[in-house]
């Protein structure tokens, strides 16, 4: 089985909960973090549906259900139940693992930089291209909406793909040696742009079309 982590960048982080599985231990300078009792973390909750976590997270991965509709039914259950209990408290050990290593790591505070930034980038393309109508999606129903959404995420897909074939272009024919550019700036390099792509069109007047009123002098575009 592969283990998927998340790195999602949490904001206000010195008002994030981290919780303690030992309530009795000393921590030292994380037991500031952690004096209120609400924060300890039972570990002997999670092992025993585990066959059961397993398949409620498989069924993410294999598409059976959305994360919306299964943390519906996991709320459903209430505090009470034993399920509901084990995932909660696995995902607060999750989150503690996380923080502790964020606050840690500073590659790993930069890989969350870097990906943030990806993110935003490609928000703000979607923004650029959805132009029409102030970008906003008018569909009556929810299938003319999702089938605008659709569109929008192909022309994005189609746009990062040629922007991935022009970068591979460019580097069979690179030389770092000629070319005098570090290699190590190739990381920065992403796909996600579009300051060479005209988004809008281009538009081309043949004077040759053009023809003028022999009286007012005004303009007129003589289609062809």
């Amino acid at each position: 089985m592969i283990a998927k982590r998340s790195r999602p960048r949490s904001r206000a982080l010195h008002r994030r909960s981290i919780y303690r599985p030992d309530p009795y231990r000393d921590y030292g300078p994380l037991s500031t973090l952690l004096r209120p009792s609400k924060r300890a973390l039972p570990l002997a909750w999670i092992p025993a549906p585990s066959d059961q976590m397993g398949q409620f997270f498989a069924s993410f991965a294999a598409g059976h259900t959305t994360a919306s509709i299964a943390l519906q039914r996991l709320l459903a259950c209430g505090p009470r139940n034993h399920f509901y209990r084990a995932v909660r408290e696995l995902g607060r050990l999750y989150k503690t693992i996380f923080i502790l290593d964020y606050l840690t790591d500073p590659a790993l505070r930069r890989r969350v930089r870097r990906g943030l930034l990806q993110g935003e980038q490609l928000h703000a393309l979607a923004r650029h291209v959805h132009y029409g109508k102030r970008g906003h999606a008018d569909g009556r129903d929810f299938q003319q909406q999702m089938s605008r959404a659709s569109c929008l995420v192909l022309i994005l897909a189609a746009i990062i793909y040629w922007q991935i074939l022009e970068i591979d272009r460019v580097l069979r024919h690179w030389d770092p040696a000629e070319d005098g550019i570090d290699p190590a700036l190739l990381i920065h390099i992403s796909p996600i742009g579009w300051d060479n792509i005209i988004l809008y069109g281009e538009y081309a007047l043949d004077r040759s079309l053009v023809a003028r009123y022999p009286r007012h002098g005004r303009v007129l575009g003589v289609e062809n």
